[in-house]
């Protein structure tokens, strides 16, 4: 192989090590005195599962770290899929394993397992009315299992296995046995078999819905697992369990965390404070509405944070739609919501409630002159409600709803209050159905405009929604609610943000230019619009100027790599690699690629790098192609020229070849940058704050949608011909360098 083949694989192994650095690092062995990095899987209480400050806990990792502090090594958990963990220990990523891991002869061919430090049984749940009564009564039902678990292999059937030996059994497999539960709950499979301690906690989660079933199965007994030879770090492992089994210590994780009666104290807190993650739609002022530092504000988010220092706790606010704050309780994703929610039967199926901290009743928003006086007047008509509200409910024809009979009655659905009242300004719908207090802030900020009708219907209450069965947690929100209704914070807030919030009213005038002068200072100055447009318009520029960084780069080793088919007259590997990238991103919608690499890479966190990642990766299968012909529409005869000389091939890429190519695809690269510019108005549906999110914002805030829209067309307008300029500058000085 020449010399000059060699450098360029050389480089374009050394770009492709960087990436997969960045993207799948993997932890060398570990040493005497190294951090131990340990995997799990915390899907399996009470043995690991998601505490409340959003980390790995539970019984087993209590006793690794119990380990490690009696052997004098730090611990460090990643949580990952189950049947990830074996893979990963044995490619170096994990140094060992503990996740309540049955020791099996098939695991044992691919790790060392350490000595067993629970033993356990396979236990079937079954809805409380069922008749299944034993492992044998499963045959050719359908039955959900944790992939790759124990309760898995139990249920497969398979020549070896005596029980389950209708081939028409179903088995479902699940990521999660918190996942398999909720199918179980939701009359997807007819039973779910998976091991007895977190068969009790699902249980006990789900009283008077599920039972359990002790099938007379084969105990096993659970290890920890290292990699295969690590003879030095199982010694350890195996050294520190008999330790702290012989001080005392196995034995009380054990009492807190599994069962059982000790006569010792409960350990000191450590001082940390829990943290509560409440979800909200900030569309639903004065209770939530955006303030002016970008975050969720209003009253329903003042009385979480006062129950929350009442009772010791912190929150965390997480902004999002109100159709998915319920979904996203029932998943684990938050632990409470507060979001002017009322309280009804439908929704106790899924949640439990608070007391009721606020009373609320429906009422109806029309234009001034319109002649609808009551909720009848409504039918055959155009109404606007916020999706999954009881506005929404209370407007839909049906069977059941003997106000709006008319099935000609056309309802709207909005994610947002705001884009409702927007909608009937613009002459879109006849009325908006909504809570009574937001009615009432969106009439006071549109009095020139809208009117309040208040209907006789039922008065609902408002709640604060936990997990269903989460006790510990409604118990504290209850106690904090009395204790701020008590001590005179509740009625304080009501004063501030109910009694004394109408919204911010604009000024009026007959003269147009006067009137249209006066919205332009309600919109941007009077409710701080310009702040908001500034941080957006910050956020949107350094987004655009990483990913633009990170595309650039990448698509110059994809183009190079590409370009190894062209100088070998045939596919490579490296071809192969880079154009089945490219054509796989540009072949996926940039919306799609955003929220994979936020919700399934990044698991809803890190937002800004997961955007910069994300259009960084989309830019750089472009630049890539653009590249790729700029050094292309260079003459042949310059490689020939260049090789005459006595240049290698890297050389006369690097001073003959590429400095032309880059004249070339100058006006192609400016162009990419604009439009990577205008793609990031996405990043909204990552909770991120752009400009145009910010635009959002201001109309949620004025109910006027047009000054704010146009204010963000305007400013990425003058971006795009900022970046215009800017590039027809580098291209005038390239051609007068060739003049020269």
């Amino acid at each position: 192989m020449k010399k000059s083949t060699k450098r360029v694989l050389a480089m374009c192994l050394a770009c492709l090590a960087v990436l997969g650095g960045m993207f799948f690092p993997v932890t060398k062995p570990a040493q005497a005195t190294d951090v131990i990095t340990v995997g799990t899987n915390a899907e399996f209480p009470p043995f690991e599962y998601i505490g409340n400050d959003g980390q790995p806990d539970g019984f087993d990792m209590a006793v690794i770290k119990a380990i490690g502090e009696a052997e004098g090594f730090e611990v460090k958990i990643t949580n990952m899929e189950f049947k990830s963990l074996i893979a990963s220990l044995s490619t170096g990523s994990l140094d060992a394993v503990i996740a309540g891991m049955t020791v099996t002869d098939e695991r044992k061919q691919s790790v060392d397992f350490s000595d067993s430090y629970y033993t356990a049984k396979q236990c079937i749940v079954v809805p409380a009315d069922s008749d299944i009564k034993s492992l044998a009564d499963l045959n050719g039902k359908k039955i959900a299992v944790q992939e790759g678990t124990t309760g898995d292999l139990l249920c497969t059937p398979a020549e070896d296995n005596d029980v389950i030996t209708d081939a028409s059994t179903e088995v479902k497999r699940f990521k999660k046995g918190t996942d398999a539960v909720v199918t179980l709950n939701n009359g997807g499979v007819d039973a779910v078999v998976i091991d007895k301690n977190p068969a009790e906690t699902f249980v006990a989660n789900n009283e008077g819905k599920l039972k359990l079933i002790e099938d007379e199965t084969s105990t096993e007994e659970y290890a920890i697992a290292v990699g295969k030879g690590n003879s030095e770090l199982l010694e350890k492992i195996n050294s520190g369990l008999k330790k702290i089994k012989e001080d005392g210590t196995f034995d009380k994780l054990v009492a807190e965390y599994i069962g059982g009666e000790t006569e010792e104290e409960t350990p000191a807190d450590d001082g940390e404070k829990q943290v509560v993650n409440v979800g909200t739609n900030a569309e639903f002022p004065p209770f939530e509405y955006i303030g002016d530092d970008g975050e969720p504000d209003g009253f329903d988010m003042a009385v979480i944070k006062a129950i929350g220092e009442a009772e010791g706790f912190d929150v965390k606010i997480t902004n999002m739609e109100f159709k998915s704050l319920i979904a996203s309780l029932s998943t684990g994703s938050l632990d409470a919501v507060i979001a002017g929610m009322t309280v009804t039967d439908e929704r106790k199926q899924s949640v439990d409630f608070s007391d009721s901290y606020y009373t609320a009743t429906q009422c109806i928003v029309v234009a001034k002159d319109s002649g609808i006086k009551s909720l009848a007047d409504l039918n055959g008509k155009k109404i606007a409600v916020q999706e999954g509200t009881t506005g929404d409910l209370l407007c839909t024809p049906g069977e059941d709803n003997d106000v709006i009979t008319d099935e000609n009655t056309e309802v709207k659905r909005f994610k947002k209050g705001t884009d409702a009242i927007v909608s009937l300004n613009n002459g879109g719908v006849d009325a908006v159905v909504i809570d009574k207090n937001p009615a009432e802030n969106f009439v006071a900020s549109n009095s020139d405009k809208l009117k309040l009708i208040e209907d006789d219907t039922s008065t609902e209450e408002y709640a604060i929604a936990v997990s269903k069965g989460d006790t510990e947690l409604l118990e504290k929100i209850n106690s904090g609610l009395a204790k701020i209704k008590e001590d005179g914070t509740f009625d304080k807030l009501v004063a501030e943000y109910i009694e004394g919030n109408t919204g911010t009213e604009k000024e009026t005038s007959d003269n147009v230019i006067q009137e249209f002068l006066n919205n332009l200072k309600y919109v941007f100055v009077d409710t701080n619009g310009y702040q908001l447009m500034a941080k957006g318009l910050g956020v949107t520029i350094g987004i655009s100027i990483c990913a633009g960084i990170l595309g650039i780069a990448l698509g110059f080793i994809l183009a190079l790599m590409k370009l190894t088919e062209t100088r070998k007259k045939r596919k490579t590997v490296w071809s192969r690699i880079a154009g089945a990238y490219i054509d796989i991103i540009r072949g996926t919608p940039a919306m799609v690629q955003l929220l994979i690499m936020f919700m399934v890479i990044f698991r809803s966190q890190h937002a800004y790098v997961a955007a910069i990642l994300s259009f960084g990766i989309n830019s750089g299968a472009y630049v890539a192609e653009n590249i790729r012909a700029g050094i292309l529409a260079v003459d042949v005869g310059q490689m020939e020229g260049g090789r005459s000389l006595g240049f290698t091939y890297g050389e006369t890429m690097r001073y003959i070849i590429l400095p032309q190519a880059i004249k070339n695809v100058i006006p192609a690269l400016g162009n990419e940058m604009i439009t990577l510019v205008k793609e990031t108005s996405i990043v909204g549906y990552v909770a991120i704050v752009d400009l145009t999110k910010a635009g959002d914002f201001i109309v949620s805030r004025t109910y006027q949608a047009f000054l704010p829209l146009i204010a963000v067309a305007i400013v990425y307008y003058i971006i795009v011909k900022i970046m215009t300029k800017i590039l027809a500058v580098i291209e005038r000085r390239l051609r007068q360098s060739d003049n020269r």
